[in-house]
């Protein structure tokens, strides 16, 4: 599924993401991704560019992408949260540090949602 920009496509009034300017967030049902601008920046794409899931996460170093889908596979299953420090290839290249975190909304108990924000750290 391609990424749809966060802000143009249902972030509601009130909603804690709105402030943040490197928000996101995965439909765990379809794998479709919502970026805010600053995300499209940390990444080296133009807002509103089309990219997948995979095609994100395969702009990961490949230590950080396991460590990825490790954390992100346990939040998934027991309902939690988790920050991580990873390392990702822009689309320009250059290589960057970023803070990842995520939470997971739940409706029946079951699990629908990945929230969160990214940070660039590279210069901590």
């Amino acid at each position: 599924m391609p990424i749809l920009p966060l802000l143009s496509h249902g972030l509601r009034a009130g909603d804690p993401l709105a402030p943040l300017p490197a928000a996101w967030e995965c439909d765990l049902a379809t794998n479709a991704l919502r970026w805010s601008a600053g995300v499209y920046a940390l990444f080296g794409f133009p807002p509103g560019s089309q990219v997948t899931r995979e095609e994100a996460v395969a702009m990961y170093m490949p230590e950080s992408a396991a460590l990825l889908e490790q954390v992100r596979s346990r939040a998934v299953a027991e309902g939690s949260s988790f920050t991580i420090d990873v390392t990702i290839r822009r689309h320009d290249g250059a290589l960057r540090r970023m803070r990842l975190t995520a939470d997971v909304e739940c409706e029946n108990g079951r699990p629908v949602r990945l929230y969160g924000t990214k940070q660039d750290v590279t210069d901590e």
